[in-house]
């Protein structure tokens, strides 16, 4: 495995009026604990205080540092904080929760705003944090994302629908999320590589063997459209 194409993040779940992490945080260290041999693969995403414009309590705010390991990136939340990313060439994380439009319209400002400022971005890799759950039944797959997501939905009060979040990530058999895992890197212009979290499967005893297949195949994927 390499770390270019996937790691691990961690979504502070709690229950509803509970201190307690949920079992989706459970889920996800039991994933680390199973791959422990391997850990240093993976990048684990941490969210700074520090934001690209305005104080932290200023609701006008742009979005927050991420740290990707030795790497920074902005959380890209709207048009106005991808142009502050442009401006100073700094790479985007795309979120999970966002729909697949959404996230090429950010790119889109993202990339216009570095033409107006004529900053040379050619060099520059995002990233998007994808939730991937491989189940030889569509329908599991999708169900074990759908658990996975309540305690989410429910502790923000969200408006997007659990569904339209399942749309925007990859849940079904092997070859289905392959597919659609490609088609979003073409709908980005093959300017991102993906941070994956497998956290909500439940097979926890054939979960490493997938995710080192899916890495080796998305490599494969990389050398074909040469980009690595």
């Amino acid at each position: 495995m390499t770390k270019w194409n996937y790691g691990v993040f961690f979504l502070n779940f709690y229950h509803v009026g509970q201190q307690e992490p949920s079992l989706t945080m459970s889920n996800a260290l039991e994933t680390l604990r199973i791959i422990d041999e391997d850990t240093s693969i993976y990048d684990v995403v941490a969210f700074s205080e520090h934001h690209i414009d305005k104080s932290y309590n200023d609701e006008t705010k742009l979005a927050p540092f991420v740290s990707l390991g030795k790497q920074i990136h902005v959380l890209a939340t709207s048009p106005e904080t991808v142009v502050k990313a442009a401006k100073y060439g700094m790479p985007l994380l795309f979120k999970w929760d966002d729909s697949q439009q959404k996230r090429i319209e950010l790119l889109n400002h993202y990339q216009a705003a570095a033409a107006k400022f004529n900053v040379d971005i050619a060099g520059v890799r995002h990233r998007l944090m994808l939730f991937v759950n491989v189940n030889d039944n569509p329908t599991q797959a999708k169900a074990e994302l759908s658990i996975y997501l309540e305690d989410y939905l429910s502790y923000t009060q969200a408006e997007t629908s659990i569904d339209e979040i399942i749309n925007s990530n990859a849940a079904g058999n092997f070859d289905t999320c392959l597919h659609h895992v490609a088609e979003m890197a073409q709908g980005l212009n093959n300017k991102v590589d993906f941070l994956f979290c497998f956290e909500s499967m439940k097979d926890q005893e054939n979960k490493k063997s997938l995710m080192i297949n899916f890495d080796k195949r998305v490599i494969n994927y990389r050398k074909e459209h040469n980009l690595n």
